[in-house]
C-alpha cells in the first residue's frame, strides 16, 4: 500500500508498507522531483517495524490532541 501527500510542487511525502529481508516495515520518506521529471527518494525519512505501528499511531494521536 502506498500513499502520497504533496508538500510543494517539487516535494512529496510517501508513506508505504514494505518488506525487507522478511521483515514487514512502514516507511515515511520525502521524495523530490528530479530534473528529468522523475520522483526520487531523499535520505529524509524514517522506517520502523510494522509491529510498532500502533505505538506510532498512539503518539501521533496524542500530538494531534495537544498532548
Amino acid at each position: 500500500m502506498r500513499f502520497e501527500f504533496e508538500r510543494s510542487a517539487t516535494e512529496k511525502l510517501v508513506i508505504e508498507d514494505t518488506e525487507y529481508k522478511g521483515r514487514e516495515l512502514v516507511t515515511l520518506r520525502i521524495y523530490f522531483l528530479a530534473d528529468n521529471e522523475e520522483w526520487l527518494p531523499t535520505k529524509k525519512g524514517v522506517t520502523f517495524k510494522r509491529e510498532q505501528l500502533e505505538e506510532v499511531l498512539a503518539a501521533l494521536t496524542k500530538i494531534k490532541n495537544g498532548g
